[in-house]
């Protein structure tokens, strides 16, 4: 399985002055709960992925795998 990289994520939001996630809502336009939720829960969705491109996170570093999944279906 694969997460969203908390870190692709940060670096994002300091590239863009962005602060909170609030501040993410408005540059993305993307709701404040469902970055929320994606912040918690790190499940990518198209809607996160698009937004992400629009404000400009490097593609190879968006997705990270997930360890503990990947170890467990070996």
């Amino acid at each position: 399985m694969f997460l969203i990289s908390l870190d692709e994520l940060d670096r994002t939001k300091r590239r863009n002055g962005i602060r909170n996630i609030t501040e993410l809502a408005e540059a993305s336009g993307v709701s404040r709960r469902t970055w929320s939720t994606t912040v918690r829960d790190r499940r990518p969705t198209p809607q996160v992925l698009d937004a992400l491109a629009r404000l400009g996170a490097r593609p190879e570093r968006v997705l990270i795998a997930d360890e503990a999944s990947t170890q467990a279906s070996a």
